[in-house]
This record gives C-alpha cells, sequence and structure tokens, in this order.
C-alpha cells in the first residue's frame, strides 16, 4: 500500500469491496482536474469497507486502509478489524466513529482541504456522521462553501460547450440497467462483472424509490438498451406504505420500450422504513431489522407477498417484449433464507408461487424457479445467461451493432384491455417456422442498421429473377401482377376474371426452384417468395390451401385479392353476406399458427389493429391503387396526406404488438423518390413494398425508351 505523504490532500472515501470502480473514477477525476489547474493538492482515498477487500486496489494510489482508520477509534478495543461483528449495522457504527476520529485528525494538522463520499444508504450512514463532524463556519467550511459554489457556477456557466469535452460515453457498448440493494448487492455485482466481461456498459440503481424511477427515466429516454430488475423491493413499499415506493406506472416504461427485461424479486421479503422511531405504530408488532441508524426495514408478510406478486404480473403480461422471470427458492435477500432474521418460508413461497400462477407464459414471457438463494453465485449466473440468451443477438458488443441502438419500435399508449395474439401451433412445420424466423432475423439487422426494407411483387418469373439482383427483400406473388403484365389495369385482380388463389399456384411453378430430371432450375435462388391469399374465396378450404403454398416451398402469405380496396355499399354487402375484410383477419391468424411469415395489407388504422392482433409480423400500409404510368389508376392520396395515414396505420399496429414491422404501398408512391418522401416522416415505417412500381413501370419505361 501506498503511503500517504503529508502535503495537504483531498479524501475520497467509500467502501472498497462494493464500489471500488466508482472511487478509483472519482479519484482520478479529481487528480486529473487538480493537474490541469496545477494545484498541489493529493487525492488520497479511504477504505471504510466491513469486511476486507483485495490490498492490491491500493496498487499506485495514494490510499488509506480501512485497518488504518480504525486505529483511530477511541476505544482502543475496536481499534482492529478482527474485532468488526457480522452484523453489518453494527460494524457500520464501529467504522463510521473511527473515520471521524480519523477525519478530524488530519483536519487538526492541516492536511485536509476537502472530502467526499460515495455510498448507497449503508455508505451514507457509515460516511455522512464523519463529513457532519467538520462542519460550522470555519476556515475549512468556507473554503469548501466558496469552492462548491464556484463549481456551481461553473457549470452552469458552461452547460453549452462542446460535448465532446464532456466524459466518453463509450457510445458503442449498450447500456444495461441493474436494480440493486444493500441485500442484495453480491448478486448483482457477480452480474455486473458478468455483463461487463461480455462487453456491456452497466448503470447500477439502488432499489430506494428514487433509484427506479431514475432508471425508468433513462430508459424511456432510450439511454438503456435492456434492464436486470433484480431488486423489486420498492413493489412492497408501494402495497404496504413504506419510504422507497415505487409508483403504480413501474415496469411500464420497460415495457412499452420493447428492451429485453430480466426480472426478480430481490429485497421483496421487506418494506422500508427511516430510524425505528418512524417506523408507524400499526407495525409495532411486525418484525423489524434496524438496517442502520437510518434505515429499518419490516418483513412482509403471506398476503402482502400475495398483492406484490399480483403488481407485478398485471404489469408483465402487457409486454410483448422478451421477459425471463427468475424466482430463487431459498431465500430473496441476505435476511431472507435459512438461519437468517427475515426467515419465513411460507411468507416466500406465497410470493413465488403467486407469481408464477399468475404470469401468463408465452415463449417470449417465460417463469422459472431454481434451487438457490439470491446471493448465490449460480442464481447471478442464471440472470446473465438469460438476458445473454433474449438480448438481440445482432446487437451484442462483439457484432459491433450496436452504436446509437434504439428499440427498433416504441409504443405510443399501452392498454390493459390489450388482446393476447396468438401462439404459433405446436403441431406447425419446423421448417417452416424455422424460415420464418430467419426473414425476421434478417429484418429486425436491418431496421438496427437504419437500411430500409424492399418488398417486390411479381408477375412473371423474369420479373422474380430480376428484382433478386437487384438486391429486394421479399418477392411476393399474386393474380394481379398477370392481368398488370398482361397490359390490364391492377383493378382487374379484384374482378371475377379468373380464379385468383389458381393463379398464385400457377405462379409459383414458375418463379420457386422446380427438378426437371436430376437438374434443380431456379428462377428465385435465396429470395423468400410470398403468395397472396383470396380469403374470402368460397371455394377454397383455408386450411388445405395454405398446406398447400407450405408444400411448394412459399414462406408466407398476404391478403390479396382484398375487399380492403373496395368502399361504399359494394362493400358494405361484403360485410354483411359473410365475404368481408373479417375472413382475410382469419386466414392470417391460421397463417400466423403455422408458422408462416405474414405480411397482411392494411387500409385504416382498424385494420391494422386487427391484423397485429392476430400475430401479423409485417403491416404493410395500402394506399391505394399506384397512380403512374399508362394504366394507373388517377385518383388517389396526394404524399402528404400519405404520410399522415401511413403513421395512424404504424401507430395502431405498434399499440399491440411494439416489434411490429411496417412498409408502406401504393397510391402516390410510385418510385424511389415518392418512397424516400414517405419513409423520411412517419416513425417506425421500415421500408416500402413495390408493386407497378418494381415491375409495371420500370417496363414500360424501358420498353418505350429502347423504341
Amino acid at each position: 500500500m501506498a503511503r500517504h505523504s503529508p502535503s495537504p490532500c483531498v479524501c475520497v472515501i467509500g467502501t472498497i469491496d462494493t464500489k471500488q470502480k466508482e472511487l478509483l473514477f472519482l479519484a482520478e477525476s479529481l487528480s486529473s482536474s487538480f493537474s490541469r489547474f496545477s494545484a498541489e493538492v493529493k487525492v488520497r482515498l479511504v477504505d471504510v469497507s466491513t469486511k476486507i477487500p483485495n490490498k492490491d486496489v491500493f496498487s499506485g494510489i495514494n490510499g488509506v486502509s480501512v485497518e488504518e482508520v480504525l486505529q483511530h477509534h477511541p476505544v482502543p478495543s475496536r481499534q482492529s478489524l478482527s474485532f468488526l461483528p457480522e452484523d453489518r449495522g453494527s460494524a457500520v457504527s464501529i467504522v463510521s466513529a473511527a473515520l471521524q476520529q480519523y477525519l478530524q485528525a488530519l483536519h487538526v494538522r492541516g492536511e485536509m482541504l476537502g472530502a467526499i463520499g460515495v455510498g448507497g444508504s449503508g455508505g451514507t450512514a457509515l460516511i455522512a456522521p464523519a463529513l457532519r463532524s467538520l462542519q460550522g463556519l470555519n476556515s475549512v467550511s468556507k473554503a469548501v462553501l466558496s469552492n462548491a459554489a464556484s463549481a456551481l457556477a461553473g457549470m452552469v456557466a458552461v452547460r453549452n460547450l462542446d460535448k465532446s469535452c464532456s466524459v466518453s460515453r463509450q457510445e458503442d457498448r449498450p447500456t444495461i440497467g441493474l436494480t440493486m440493494f444493500g441485500v442484495t448487492t453480491p448478486c448483482v455485482e457477480a452480474v455486473r462483472k458478468n455483463l461487463e466481461e461480455k462487453g456491456f456498459e452497466t448503470l447500477v440503481f439502488h432499489a430506494t424509490g428514487i433509484g427506479g424511477k431514475a432508471m425508468e427515466n433513462l430508459t424511456s429516454q432510450g439511454f438503456l438498451q435492456g434492464v436486470l430488475d433484480i431488486t423489486t423491493t420498492e413493489v412492497a413499499d408501494h402495497i404496504v406504505g413504506g419510504v422507497m415506493a415505487c409508483s403504480d406506472k413501474r415496469f411500464e416504461v420497460i415495457i412499452q420500450k420493447n428492451i429485453p427485461l430480466v426480472l426478480s424479486v430481490g429485497a421483496l421479503d421487506m418494506v422500508n422504513f427511516g430510524s425505528k422511531d418512524t417506523v408507524p405504530t400499526k407495525f409495532a408488532h411486525r418484525k423489524l431489522f434496524v438496517h442502520n441508524e437510518q434505515v429499518t426495514v419490516m418483513r412482509t408478510t403471506v398476503e402482502e407477498n400475495k398483492a406484490a406478486a399480483q403488481f407485478i404480473a398485471k404489469k408483465i403480461n402487457l409486454s410483448n417484449a422478451p421477459v425471463r422471470i427468475l424466482l430463487p427458492e431459498k431465500g430473496i435477500s441476505a435476511l431472507d433464507g435459512s438461519g437468517n432474521p427475515f426467515n419465513d418460508e411460507s411468507a416466500t413461497a406465497a410470493l413465488l408461487e403467486e407469481l408464477e400462477s399468475c404470469i401468463k407464459q408465452t415463449p417470449q414471457r417465460q417463469v422459472r424457479r431454481l434451487p438457490h438463494h439470491i446471493n448465490d453465485i449460480e442464481f447471478a449466473d442464471a440472470l446473465s445467461k438469460e438476458f445473454l440468451e433474449i438480448f438481440p443477438s445482432q446487437l451484442l458488443p462483439s457484432s459491433g451493432n450496436s452504436r446509437n441502438y434504439e428499440a427498433p419500435i416504441q409504443h405510443k399508449s399501452m392498454s390493459n384491455g390489450q388482446p393476447k395474439v396468438p401462439a404459433i401451433s405446436l403441431s406447425a412445420r419446423p421448417e417452416t417456422v424455422k424460415l420464418r424466423q430467419s426473414i425476421l432475423d434478417k429484418l429486425r439487422k436491418q431496421i438496427a442498421s437504419h437500411v430500409p426494407i424492399i418488398g417486390a411483387g411479381a408477375g412473371t418469373g423474369i420479373s422474380a429473377k430480376f428484382e433478386e439482383e437487384g438486391g429486394v427483400d421479399l418477392i411476393v406473388i399474386y393474380n394481379s401482377r398477370r392481368f398488370r403484365m398482361g397490359g390490364r389495369g391492377s383493378l382487374s385482380g379484384l374482378m371475377p376474371f379468373k380464379d385468383a388463389n389458381g393463379v398464385v399456384i400457377e405462379m409459383a411453378d414458375e418463379v420457386l426452384p422446380i427438378r426437371l430430371y436430376t437438374i434443380i432450375v431456379f428462377v428465385v435462388k435465396k429470395t423468400p417468395v410470398l403468395a397472396d391469399v383470396c380469403a374470402s374465396d368460397p371455394f377454397r378450404h383455408m386450411d388445405r390451401f395454405l398446406k398447400e403454398l407450405e408444400a411448394l416451398g412459399i414462406a408466407g402469405v398476404q391478403n390479396f385479392p382484398t375487399v380492403g380496396l373496395i368502399d361504399g355499399k359494394f362493400r358494405q354487402n361484403l360485410e354483411e353476406t359473410g365475404m368481408g375484410f373479417g375472413l382475410e383477419v382469419e386466414m392470417i391468424q391460421r397463417a400466423h399458427e403455422m408458422g408462416f411469415l405474414t405480411t397482411p395489407y392494411a387500409f385504416n388504422e382498424a385494420e391494422s389493429t386487427a391484423m397485429a392482433q392476430v400475430g401479423a409480423d409485417i403491416i404493410v400500409a395500402h394506399m391505394g391503387l399506384t397512380t403512374s404510368g399508362s394504366i394507373g389508376a388517377q385518383t388517389a392520396l396526394s404524399l402528404e396526406d400519405t404520410v399522415v395515414l401511413v403513421q395512424k396505420i404504424a401507430d395502431a399496429a405498434h399499440q399491440i404488438n411494439p416489434d411490429m414491422i411496417v412498409l408502406c404501398h401504393g397510391g402516390p408512391i410510385s418510385g424511389p423518390k415518392e418512397a424516400a418522401f414517405v419513409l423520411q416522416k412517419p416513425t417506425g415505417v421500415h421500408g416500402f413494398y413495390g408493386a407497378s412500381s418494381m415491375e409495371r413501370l420500370p417496363v414500360e419505361e424501358a420498353i418505350k425508351s429502347t423504341v
């Protein structure tokens, strides 16, 4: 350990065993500041840990060990680290008394110009009394207060300076929030170490009511890309009436931002109050534990734990994002578990059982019980493993794609009446499900990289072939393409001129790979091919038809011909006679359950909501028939009106599924220029789907120009 010099110093005080990184950073920052000002001031790191830390941390720095601090205790028998009791509250009181005498001695000798402490509630209880002992208006406090005033004035005066002058924020690393309390510190510290070894940046929030709100505030601003809400004790205070309560909005921001969440029940065995004399008299008969002179905690009951579980489950059940809830069976805080002051197996069991029964489990939302204490290293490792599994693989630190990461979609609002999106059926073909997931993974990676998604319609094999060579992401085949490439208007696809579903089968044979003897002939080699389905066809058994498409190698489906393009009395009559848009919604739901990629058209907010509710993966905001070219429609929205409607359709979809991909299509969006105009305006719209604009219009121009 480096010995300190007698020159004037500033003391940085804290517990090395729990705040090592923060203390070293603060000490380094102070030293750097003094160097810039050419001030002959030393920074002295004063350790007040109640457990012996690794002495290597003092290597190369001006440090004072807790053993040296204890030598200043006024009672000789308490001047040894070996005397400290196991009870942390008692140990904190002894070290705090020694720290007061140590700082007073520095002050009397004129060696100390200032002091700063770092800590949570325990650290505050330890350090604050020692700092208070230096108060009073004297030569030292005048200097300290004057410097504080200058510091505040300086921060205000330079608030508009270039941000490049500030500390580097390591923007290339995803930042993950963790919640911690003194009684869950070993768990959270182990998780933090695991994540930082994987390249993440971590922010730890003390679950003191304010801490949880600070975490959710930063989440709402996009600073956090994931959360391990390990210590949810604020919920117990909210339910029972403690001083560290969360609001009734707890968890909602995390859910709305659609970021990965791993949740546990840390410290839900306790309700927090101030000093013991502040505990309400109605709780006088309850089991209390004095954590330190500022914090007294009360053991929660079976009924209170059930209520806390119900509060959490009600919020988490609204999430469509990946959520994992891990429950430690052998204790949920340092005070809980066998032999500990808050050991109450029935109360802890009630909490875990209520959560397990109230959480509606889905592939995205899962609950696991583990035979560990929350502070066991095995439990911390399980938390870390679960988080790494649900964090988007393409955004992991090693991928290099995490810079400026934001969740692809954000909620605009959340409805408590949100319906449950149907799950993919267990009988779905694994190949179909795997293909859907691979397509979605690729598209979400494009979204994260700010690359627009482009889909294209194909009415002929040559169109599909060269759309693929042009780099399109999705190819869709359907009946109106045949009419369009035959020189007729696209609206022919809605008339009784041909069997729409039969045309799709013919086109699949033309576009998808076919085998001639031992040779496989490719038109489309790797781009996913989707088929449009006429869901209102009264002569098709939809389940059989979808299975036929699946057997042909079709990757997904869309709803066309669609009654969404029909309005007025004719549309009303279709709805009244059972041939309406509802059949298209039912077809998309069935296709989703089979594991297909589903990319339905929606013409308004209600249709967007309906399609999202049945599991659609991509909503295509349809603006009507394309207007340009020799056989294009003449009646359409303006580009400005299109932007407004696309945004409404996108917002409606995102309220149901915040991870929804949205594309725009049709109407005045007739080429790259118009598509660029629309895509730059709305939020949460990820690309363009072209039909006439991808196929008919380029052919018209190319042939005319060549001739």
